[in-house]
């Protein structure tokens, strides 16, 4: 798998934004949470008593309800969940990033991807001294071991693995959509995952800190003369997967000065 790009300086300014966003994070302090966030296509709605129902990626309804209280009525048993989340498993390599960003790697404790895919040091370190399990490729999870690290949580892009999931009394949240994530979106998903691990400060202040990045690079001056062409996506051996014009990453290309080849595509990532 590999980035296809078209030119080297807008490599270099996408993956400068990028290191931005995942590690970033600033001292501006947020204000009130508002009583409903709507972010793409997932949503928050503060509920009384400090519990707070959840739309996922796929439309699922969950409620996350403070550890040790009793749930609001009118919820199944796997659409509850305990918060703070003491103890998650990810697949995406992204999410797994935003628990970097909001301060709560720490309660990482499964993962699809073996140690030499890593470049987070923490996560590498937490394989080799058995902190963090491999559970297997995202396509062949060993639900065994899922089972006996015992997750509060299982963030997936996954569908067709829920149900299993809830079977093993786990509760499980798609952190994907149908649709493209645009750079709204992207960048405020932190505040959805923040809820799940009482971190909402340190999102209001992630997504400060990645507005301003994004905001000096649209402010720099381009050439528009010299707008490289520019595809982003994945290479596989018998595929290659674009990112669509909808998408954060087709964004990111215009804003850095580019002339994104697939503008036109409207889809999923």
């Amino acid at each position: 798998m590999g980035r296809v790009y078209c030119c080297r300086s807008l490599l270099i300014t996408c993956v400068v934004l990028l290191s931005v966003w995942l590690l970033g994070a600033c001292g501006q302090s947020p204000g009130r949470s508002p009583s409903f966030i709507n972010i793409g296509e997932f949503s928050i709605k503060r509920l009384p008593e400090n519990c707070n129902e959840i739309r996922d990626g796929a439309g699922r309804i969950l409620v996350l309800v403070p550890r040790g209280q009793k749930p609001p009525a009118g919820y199944e048993k796997n659409q509850i969940i305990e918060t703070p989340v003491r103890r998650v498993v990810a697949y995406s390599g992204y999410n797994i990033a935003l628990l970097k960003a909001l301060g709560v790697l720490d309660a990482l404790v499964g993962v699809t991807q073996k140690k030499e895919y890593w470049t987070i040091k923490e996560v590498k370190k937490g394989l080799e001294d058995g902190r963090i399990t491999y559970i297997g490729e995202s396509a062949a999870i060993d639900f065994e071991k899922l089972k006996a690290i015992e997750p509060g949580l299982v963030l997936t892009w996954d569908a067709c693995a829920i149900s299993m999931i809830n079977e093993l009394d786990i509760p499980g949240v798609i952190t994907t959509a149908g649709e493209a994530m645009n750079l709204d979106t992207r960048m405020r998903f932190a505040k959805f995952l923040a809820i799940f691990f009482n971190r909402e400060k340190e999102a209001d202040e992630y997504v400060a800190r990645v507005k301003s990045a994004i905001k000096s690079v649209s402010d720099s001056s381009f050439d528009p003369k010299a707008r490289p062409k520019v595809i982003w996506g994945d290479i596989y051996e018998k595929r290659v997967l674009v990112e669509p014009g909808n998408s954060w990453a087709a964004e990111m290309v215009e804003l850095a000065g580019g002339d994104y080849l697939f503008d036109d595509i409207r889809g999923a990532s």
